[in-house]
């Protein structure tokens, strides 16, 4: 069994300088134009949470800022904690692109399976209330982590 999709909508990279490589990326890509629905009104559906390695975690300090191409965005991140996969990711790594963000066609858990049953652990998954995404344990296989993220129809 694949994932529902392969449509990656962005790519997340990690820094420790945010100001840095942001204008790094827009010198090379400009600022893009934001994707439709990106910043929509959602209805709220399911109650939410965040877990890290299966345990409740309540913060995920960052600061973020997307830069756009033309059909998906760049997520630079950089942490501001400890206790999330972003500050492991970049404390092993160093700057770099983290994880690549696939668009399921849900629900998330039809793809939580598979990724299961293709021997990948989930690392983080948060529920928003109108969307869901999990990041899974594929760096030795992909070189990168895999975030599936569900947008509630």
């Amino acid at each position: 069994m694949t994932l529902s999709s392969t449509k990656i909508i962005k790519v997340i990279v990690v820094t420790d300088n945010l100001e840095k490589t942001v204008s790094a990326y827009k010198t090379l890509l400009g600022t893009g134009k934001e994707p439709a629905g990106l910043h929509a009104e959602h209805k709220e559906v399911r109650s939410p949470y965040t877990k890290y390695k299966g345990a409740d975690i309540t913060d995920t300090p960052m600061k973020v800022e997307s830069v756009f191409s033309d059909n998906f965005w760049f997520e630079i991140i950089q942490p501001l904690g400890n206790n999330d996969p972003w500050a492991a990711w970049l404390k092993e790594h160093g700057t770099s692109i983290c994880s690549i963000c696939l668009l399921s066609d849900g629900p998330l858990e039809n793809d939580e399976e598979t990724m299961k049953n293709a021997g990948f652990e989930s690392l983080f998954k948060q529920e928003k209330g109108y969307e869901a995404y999990e990041y899974f344990d594929t760096s030795n296989a992909l070189g990168v982590l895999v975030e599936v993220k569900e947008q509630y129809k």
